[in-house]
């Protein structure tokens, strides 16, 4: 029964503070206890009891959404669980046999997972520190800066903001690095300007992105850096990429298609 691993292979990250996803993941595996405490004694109270454990399964999916920073974890919890089929004809009674392993096997992947919590790294807490540290920064430099490559940390923190400047520019600029940035954030045509701000802070900001860029953008990973140096050079590259989601530019709503009028459909 339940043959997938008990725990979803390492490399999550949490999206929420450690002790909150554990009382979560506590409380879903009481839910689902629920589920076992008395057996149906009717086919209708069978088929009360697979609703029941349809909104418990859909509700622990959209928790484990909320407490790990990838959608992996939850349809790891919502992939079908394994088990010997009852070869009974009877309907009923083959649900009777069926529905526990199904239950009991969700339940584990739950365990498992709140057994390893205490491995899996949870994000920067606090409010200074939350808001200090962008998410996606923190995530792409978290394993490298815990194992003390200073460089290769910095290195995923510039490639992260290139990449989401060259897709904030929809591909229109064939430049990397310095050139990359000035020609996105020009205060007369570059499409990341702020045009409610003046010239001098649009060149402000052009400025301060090409100086990191230019900075560290050719940093080699194996380069011998301090923590304190290498914390502040994230701590920088996470106010950038706060700046550069501001500038991406709204997606337009599609228009609504008019309707087609088919030939054939017609009188």
């Amino acid at each position: 029964m339940n043959q997938l691993p008990a725990v979803p292979a390492l490399g999550l990250t949490l999206a929420v503070p450690r002790d909150r996803v554990k009382q979560m993941l506590e409380t879903q595996i009481n839910r689902g206890g629920e589920l076992l405490q008395r057996p149906a004694a009717t086919p209708e109270e069978m088929e009360q009891l697979k609703r029941r454990k349809w909104d418990w399964t859909l509700e622990t999916c959209n928790v484990l959404k909320q407490g790990f920073t990838t959608e992996a974890v939850s349809s790891f919890f919502a992939s079908n669980v394994f088990f010997e089929p009852s070869l009974k004809f009877n309907d009923f009674e083959r649900d009777l046999e069926e529905f526990p392993l199904d239950v009991r096997g969700r339940i584990d992947r739950l365990w498992g997972l709140h057994k390893m919590l205490m491995v899996i790294p949870e994000p920067p807490c606090g409010e200074y520190i939350a808001e200090q540290f962008h998410p996606r920064i923190y995530q792409c430099s978290w394993k490298e800066f815990e194992r003390h490559h200073f460089g290769q940390a910095i290195a995923n923190a510039v490639q992260l903001i290139e990449d989401e400047i060259k897709l904030a520019v929809s591909g229109n600029i064939q430049e990397n690095g310095v050139e990359l940035i000035r020609q996105a954030f020009d205060p007369e045509e570059g499409p990341l300007k702020d045009a409610a701000a003046t010239d001098d802070d649009n060149a402000g900001v052009a400025d301060l992105l090409a100086g990191f860029f230019g900075r560290y953008k050719c940093i080699n990973e194996h380069s011998i850096l301090d923590l304190p140096q290498t914390a502040r050079a994230l701590s920088l590259a996470s106010y950038l990429m706060s700046i550069v989601e501001a500038r991406k530019p709204a997606k337009e709503e599609p228009a609504d298609a008019p309707p087609v009028d088919f030939e054939f459909l017609k009188d």
